[in-house]
């Protein structure tokens, strides 16, 4: 078995601004799996907020080891001192190597049928009248998910809604106090929005989740930093709606696919969701698109230089091709 690591900087088409911050550059890590002439690759998207960067989970899959690479869930299990962007690339670049090699999408692999998905496109956070223009650009697509940082951007919203066909889905990623979120949430359901996600700081705990719940009922209120992995799945139960999933949140397909079902079984809705990544990523992610509510991959779209191919993309619609893995490779 032959492994490499490689660090890469991608670059979004304009500043992606959250509430914790603004870049348009993100680094990210590429793992590649090579044996009988076959490879298989995973990306790890780190992000400061879960203490990681691109240097040190390089360094972390640099001490990847590989007894059976056929055996995915004993391989997680030796390397599980990984940090969880690190274990989800080493399970997409597994799954991406054994489809491959049974000449199957990982989605076959899976007993999945082809994913179809439709993601939200996000707007982050900027002046009123470049949100407004961009909005206008994004005519068309089903989805806009709109990233706020405090009650002016309300104001942004409604904007928006005035202007736009498409669903709103509104992203406060952790913005408002447990005394504002209620208020402020109720204002956003006012306006039209869809889904509410993460309105507090997961450090507020649960009761402050199920308040801003209860204030917006029926509209969904979703857990995004309130849910890492499965284990937070129960504690969230009554709470919120449903739970934000991501795969180099909690760790890869498998780890994704244990916080779905545990999901399921609290009789939660679920958010298929991703950070700043390039097709490598969004591919993994989308190949158990098809077992949840809401999608959010569009990661890719937002890149200015994305370096991989295999994926279509068109007005929020995601075509996954029927080649074997997860169906993407390198450009060039």
């Amino acid at each position: 078995m032959e492994i490499g690591v490689e660090m890469l900087a991608v670059h979004t088409e304009r500043p992606f601004a959250i509430a914790r911050g603004s870049s348009d550059v993100f680094e990210r890590v590429v793992l590649t799996l090579k044996e009988g002439g076959v490879t298989g690759r995973g990306e790890a998207a780190p992000t400061s907020y879960y203490d990681r960067d691109a240097e040190g989970v390089a360094s972390a899959l640099e001490r990847v080891q590989i007894r059976d690479p056929w055996d995915i869930e004993g391989t997680l299990k030796q390397n599980s001192f990984l940090p969880p962007s690190a274990l989800a690339a080493l399970d997409a670049a597994l799954h991406d190597l054994a489809a491959k090699r049974l000449d199957l999408p990982v989605f076959r692999l899976l007993g999945l049928a082809r994913p179809e998905p439709v993601s939200a496109y996000t707007l982050a956070i900027a002046r009123l009248e470049e949100t407004i223009a961009q909005a206008k650009k994004l005519q068309g697509f089903p989805i806009l998910k709109i990233k706020v940082g405090g009650e002016k951007d309300l104001e942004t919203v409604r904007a928006v809604s005035e202007i736009s066909n498409a669903a709103l889905w509104v992203d406060a990623n952790e913005a408002f106090s447990p005394e504002e979120a209620p208020e402020v949430a109720l204002g956003m359901k006012n306006i039209g929005v869809c889904v509410i996600e993460q309105p507090v700081p997961a450090a507020a705990g649960t009761e402050a989740l199920r308040t801003v719940t209860e204030a917006v009922k029926p509209l969904p209120a979703i857990a995004d930093e309130s849910a890492v992995n499965a284990w937070d799945v129960p504690l969230l139960s009554g709470c919120v709606s449903g739970i934000n999933v991501k795969l180099t949140k909690c760790g890869g397909i498998r780890a994704a696919l244990r916080m779905i079902h545990t999901a399921r079984a609290h009789g939660m809705l679920v958010m298929l969701g991703c950070m700043v990544e390039t097709s490598l990523g969004i591919a993994a992610a989308a190949q158990i698109s098809g077992l949840v509510d809401f999608v959010d991959l569009d990661g890719a779209m937002l890149l200015a230089d994305d370096p991989f191919m295999g994926l279509k993309y068109e007005k929020g619609h995601i075509r996954l091709p029927m080649e074997p893995g997860l169906g993407v490779e390198p450009r060039g």
